[in-house]
């Protein structure tokens, strides 16, 4: 088998490729790529799985000579791929190895494979129940809820992004909290009323989700079988899904609220960074107090000293002082496009809910913090 191919389009592929394989694996063949040539189709198939996520991609090649599907290792082949110096490689199947060169013969690269059936068979699945979603609006349901997922181990079911439908609005929500905080953000999304059941996807493959549907300009997305499932025009990715129902996150969301902030955005982060410089380093606490036409920012005091700043913002309700953790407020902060944001603010223990008007859809909790 000789084959002839773009060397840009298959590092995109490989590269994702890479990311899915097992380079840990007790079992060598999971730290492998499944190449399977199509004379017929004049494609490559490439495939590679951890047996908990799993990617399939096809280029489209010259080809010459068929050969049965083979493994190679996904990381070396990746790396040499992506050093790749010539716009074309040449792949030349022989009995017991994969050679990468250019046209020339100036490079010239021998890996060893090994036999394709050692390779495991992955799960098949449907296209029923699935629905189209633009990439850009799938990667930005992932990437704004995604710093709010857990690190606990304990609370695995808080480790992930919950999508669900909202069938009745016509929106898809992606849901993610450690319990201290949580992210919401909703989308519209066409025919999610024939969507199933709400699912979680770990952060790990949801952040891969992100990357391969962020390139895309429509994907279908899929929940079968405990397995969260999008195709591309060119690939396939799945991933299993968490077990377990997310905690009802509604029961913890205030409806109602007599004090609301409303503040630059960008001057908030400022004085949060500022404030945050003699902070303590592991809890981040500072404090608000909150006046008609002012907020004082303050930092509890540490050896390192205190640090205490004043900025304009508009306040109406009862004046009063709350604490929080200036990280999970910047977190927020930093990913909000609006150049006012409003914060609304319960006292006690009562969470604050923070939105902005050029972030449709977005809603962000915080607990206070009790010094």
């Amino acid at each position: 088998m000789q084959v002839k191919v773009d060397t840009s389009k298959l590092e995109r592929v490989l590269k994702n490729i890479e990311k899915v394989s097992d380079k840990k694996a007790s079992m060598a063949v999971l730290s492998m790529v499944l190449i399977k040539p199509n004379l017929e189709e004049n494609t490559l198939y490439f495939t590679a799985t951890d047996l908990e996520i799993g990617y399939k991609g096809k280029v489209w090649v010259e080809i010459e000579g068929d050969s049965d599907p083979f493994c190679v290792s996904a990381k070396k082949f990746y790396e040499i791929v992506k050093n790749f110096p010539e716009d074309t490689l040449y792949l030349i199947k022989e009995e017991n190895k994969l050679v990468i060169k250019d046209e020339e013969e100036k490079i010239l690269y021998n890996l060893s494979i090994m036999d394709g059936e050692d390779f495991p068979s992955l799960p098949e699945f449907g296209e029923d129940h699935t629905v189209e979603i633009p990439g850009k609006t799938l990667a930005e349901l992932i990437d704004t809820t995604a710093f709010c997922t857990s690190k606990e181990d304990t609370r695995f079911v808080l480790a992930g992004i919950y999508l669900e439908p909202l069938r009745e609005e016509g929106k898809l929500r992606a849901v993610s909290s450690d319990g201290h905080r949580l992210a919401l953000l909703d989308r519209e999304v066409s025919g999610i009323e024939n969507f199933p059941e709400g699912f979680i996807i770990a952060k790990k493959a949801a952040k891969q989700i992100e990357e391969i549907a962020e390139e895309e300009l429509l994907v279908r997305l899929g929940f079968t079988n405990n397995y969260v499932v999008i195709w591309t025009s060119t690939a396939l990715f799945f991933a299993r899904t968490i077990e377990g129902p997310y905690p009802d996150y509604r029961m913890v969301i205030p409806s109602e609220y007599q004090n609301i902030l409303r503040i630059d955005r960008k001057l908030f982060i400022d004085a949060l960074k500022r404030v945050s410089l003699v902070a303590n380093e592991r809890f981040k606490p500072v404090t608000l107090e909150l006046l008609p036409n002012e907020v004082i920012l303050t930092s509890q005091e540490t050896e390192m000293g205190k640090a205490q700043i004043r900025i304009p913002g508009e306040y109406q309700g009862e004046p009063m002082v709350v604490n929080y953790n200036a990280d999970y407020l910047l977190d927020a902060l930093q990913i909000m496009k609006s150049e006012e944001v409003e914060m609304k603010i319960g006292a006690g223990k009562i969470p604050a809910i923070l939105t902005g008007y050029r972030d449709e859809g977005f809603l962000y909790l915080l607990m206070p913090m009790v010094l």
